[in-house]
């Protein structure tokens, strides 16, 4: 199971109903391969950096993802076959440090005291 960034561009084109079910259907796909997402963050509409297909504006997803490493295919897939993807870049990352809260660390100073 790898720790992966991925970054897709959505057709602005759009409603959000259909937003959210292009969303959905890439989450469904992963948790159906024995993976998860553990963060995700919608930037939302933004004008491209050059057009795509005829589009200026697309719709930015930010995804963090736990998936086995035959599933980045299957993902780029779907993109592909999908008219609705514009872009789609998957990139493997390190997995985050993670941070203890404040309150976990006040609770070892106390005990240790």
């Amino acid at each position: 199971m790898g720790y992966y960034e991925m970054l897709y561009i959505l057709s602005a084109s759009l409603s959000d109903e259909e937003t959210e079910e292009m969303i959905g259907k890439i989450n469904s796909f992963i948790q159906s391969n024995g993976g998860r997402v553990v963060d995700e963050k919608r930037w939302g509409k933004k004008n491209l950096a050059y057009p795509i297909a005829k589009a200026d504006t697309g719709y930015y997803v930010l995804s963090h993802v736990e998936i086995p490493v035959d599933t980045v295919s299957g993902i780029k897939h779907l993109a592909k076959i999908n008219e609705n993807f514009l872009r789609v870049m998957i990139i493997k990352k390190e997995r985050p440090a993670i941070k203890e809260s404040s309150t976990e660390k006040e609770a070892e100073e106390n005990v240790g005291s």
